[in-house]
């Protein structure tokens, strides 16, 4: 698995290798590369021609709340904390903004039901993703075995160094999976594709249904934009998931 380029006029996106499983489902990644920072909705809804009314996203802050979208009706959220957004209306698109924490779509193939989806350490460690999944349960009667997922551009465990602290917290609460930590010297690694992969399995996601863009965020400084490698950048990419 891995990603697909693409290009769009003068723009590069990226989509995840294996997960465009039909034609009632889009998802892309944006780049660094030809996207207006200060209009990128502009950009996206040109892309996947959908309305800028029709973009739905809220401002991410690191935790597990997840917000349903049952109908358009001018509904404005950019201004709610979320991490997580859940649909099954066509013709939207949910966004979410990433500078290296994970982004996690889902899609229901048989309930016609989208997620999109901000991890970062916060988020995985406390399990956003298991949120994500019981939410489309409970609203929609998804069944887990039809619930297909992918991790999008983000940091990779070459380049997110940890601290102590951290490293505690998740030898704590991933006991029986080691393997997230990454030791090279001294210094801990942290392993977030893994450790999200973990949850995904737990919450009754079958292993054959995720999809691992495997692209490191802060390796790739040429089309992506690092919080962590370029020191605190205020760009950021936008992870969208649409139903047709």
């Amino acid at each position: 698995m891995g990603i697909i380029r693409k290009n769009f006029k003068d723009i590069l996106y990226f989509e995840i290798e294996g997960f465009s499983l039909d034609n009632d489902m889009s998802h892309l990644f944006t780049s660094r590369i030809g996207w207006n920072q200060d209009d990128i909705f502009k950009d996206i809804g040109e892309l996947i021609n959908i309305p800028r009314s029709s973009i739905y996203s809220a401002r991410q802050v690191h935790g597990t709340d997840v917000l349903v979208i049952r109908g358009q009706n001018n509904l404005e959220i950019k201004d709610l904390e979320l991490d997580g957004l859940i649909t099954d209306v066509k013709g939207i698109a949910l966004c979410t903004y990433h500078a290296d924490c994970v982004p996690i779509y889902f899609y229901d193939k048989v309930k016609k039901v989208i997620g999109m989806a901000h991890a970062g350490w916060k988020g995985t460690l406390n399990n956003i993703a298991s949120e994500m999944i019981n939410s489309m349960v409970k609203n929609f009667n998804s069944n887990l075995t039809d619930i297909f997922v992918a991790l999008g551009p983000s940091i990779g465990p070459c380049c997110y160094e940890i601290g102590e602290d951290l490293h505690s917290l998740f030898k704590e609460s991933y006991v029986n999976n080691p393997n997230i930590i990454v030791r090279k010297g001294e210094k801990i690694y942290l392993d977030l594709w893994e450790a999200n992969i973990i949850n995904l399995i737990a919450s009754g996601i079958k292993k054959e249904n995720i999809y691992l863009s495997d692209y490191c965020t802060a390796c790739n400084t040429d089309t992506l934009y690092s919080y962590r490698r370029e020191k605190g950048t205020k760009n950021r990419m936008l992870a969208v998931i649409s139903l047709g």
